[in-house]
């Protein structure tokens, strides 16, 4: 059985990965669209045939890539996963959202509007995981997946051990973290099941990020401080499987694969006589391979398609 690379030694590795796999990032973030109304609100919207005509040139010269500006607390996965190209911009909430319903010659699709709270420029509300615990989460579009604490994860009564590890780049650096499936996140009611989580040991108020965002199509008033939310039929066109797109299960194979390629490399340069190094990097390489296995019963389950997983 392949020995288990400590803690310590494993964290030291994965760090050394990461500053490599993030020396280059990709811009995949999608553009979201600003303008001010004629009474002076600001809006925003993440598909320009949602901002009215009069508005679009201003619009467009204000773009700005998703998930740049104030931050909270950004996760971006090394390599960062894209974020969809349907949907509007932001929010959700749990205890307080009403619905509407549309009909283009088919079923209802219920329309979610959600309150949110402000503090400062961050986007607050309550989220409902798993139907038993509701939590305070920070909206956040430019994290890759939503984001829970440790102590909300412990409460849930989820088990860490034995789980995949994702490697982010935040604001405080470089850290890597237990990846959780959420079998439901309720806001507003407005609900996504199968829901891909990273769970952090360091924040007290988690993200709602695109794992849950990717279901719906969503739009951001911030002066009503009303979020809408709108189901995008992704799930059930095949389009997203357990809360991820074509493109994000590619990175999460692309992800362990580059770990792996650079572990080997690292093996090949350091020096032969430096047995416990070797030995960690051996130990890397296995937990590697090992976590390619969970990732892969994760595809099997989800029925992810061969050419996903490329």
């Amino acid at each position: 059985m392949a020995r288990r690379l400590p803690l310590r030694g494993l964290v030291r590795v994965a760090v050394g990965i990461a500053a490599a796999l993030v020396a280059n990032p990709a811009d995949l973030a999608a553009e979201i669209y600003q303008w001010r109304d004629g009474q002076g609100q600001l809006h925003f919207a993440q598909d320009l045939n949602q901002v009215p005509d009069a508005y679009r040139t201003q619009a467009e010269a204000g773009a700005r890539k998703e998930g740049t500006g104030p931050e909270i607390q950004r996760y971006r996965a090394v390599p960062a996963s894209p974020a969809p190209g349907l949907g509007t911009t932001s929010p959700g909430a749990r205890t307080a959202g009403r619905a509407t319903a549309t009909r283009r010659g088919g079923p209802a699709t219920p329309t979610y509007r959600i309150p949110v709270e402000r503090a400062g420029n961050a986007m607050f509300v309550q989220v409902r995981l798993n139907d038993q615990v509701v939590a305070p989460f920070h909206i956040d579009t430019g994290a890759s997946d939503v984001v829970i604490p440790k102590a909300v994860a412990d409460e849930l009564g989820l088990e860490l051990s034995g789980s995949r590890t994702g490697i982010y780049a935040t604001a405080n650096g470089i850290v890597q973290q237990p990846l959780v499936t959420l079998s439901s996140v309720e806001l507003g009611g407005a609900r996504a099941e199968n829901v891909p989580a990273t769970v952090s040991p360091s924040m007290s108020t988690g993200l709602l990020g695109l794992s849950f965002f990717n279901h719906f199509r969503y739009n951001f008033d911030p002066v009503a401080g009303v979020v809408t939310l709108t189901p995008n039929g992704l799930v059930e066109a095949g389009v997203i499987k357990a809360g991820r797109t074509e493109d994000q299960w590619r990175s999460q194979f692309a992800q362990l694969a580059a770990r792996r390629e650079l572990l080997e490399q690292e093996l090949e340069r350091i020096n032969p006589n430096w047995a416990v190094r070797r030995g960690e990097i051996e130990a890397a390489i296995a937990e590697n391979d090992r976590q390619v296995e969970v990732l892969e019963s994760e595809a099997d389950d989800a029925h992810v398609p061969m050419a996903w997983r490329d």
